[in-house]
């Protein structure tokens, strides 16, 4: 299923709603991504095929693995996160942002762009940093 920004800002916005009902992992169960499937296809579908459970469920996985990646990069020493220039990389620190990249290519379109759906993100499941020092 191809997702618009609109689309996933309308899934995101379901999830929120129905937080409570994630269990270990941060995962739903196949009950909700039904239930969001379900209320994508009566928010209507603006590309892409159907949004099924499935669908729901992979894209949820997706939108995860994103948000773990800011994660780590707003946990990153020398580093400014701000939703409209993401890590804000300069010069000064792109050699950093290189070595960064080679353990977390995820976050390669972050360089220098925010990402819209952080705060919701946030909202739904607030990060957890992790390490031996936190």
């Amino acid at each position: 299923a191809v997702w618009t920004e609109e689309e996933l800002d309308t899934y995101l916005q379901f999830l929120f709603k129905h937080r409570s009902e994630m269990g270990d992992g941060s995962n739903f169960k196949k009950k909700t991504f039904s239930a969001a499937a379900e209320h994508m296809e009566q928010s209507g579908r603006a590309s892409g095929g159907e949004k099924d459970w499935e669908a729901c469920r992979s894209k949820w996985q997706k939108v995860k693995k994103t948000y773990k990646v800011i994660g780590d990069i707003k946990a990153h020493t020398g580093w400014t996160w701000s939703n409209e220039t993401g890590a804000s990389i300069t010069a000064l620190n792109s050699d950093s942002w290189a070595n960064f990249l080679k353990k977390h290519p995820l976050a390669k379109p972050f360089r220098n762009t925010g990402w819209p759906h952080l705060d919701i993100m946030e909202e739904i499941m607030p990060y957890r940093a992790k390490g031996s020092l936190v």
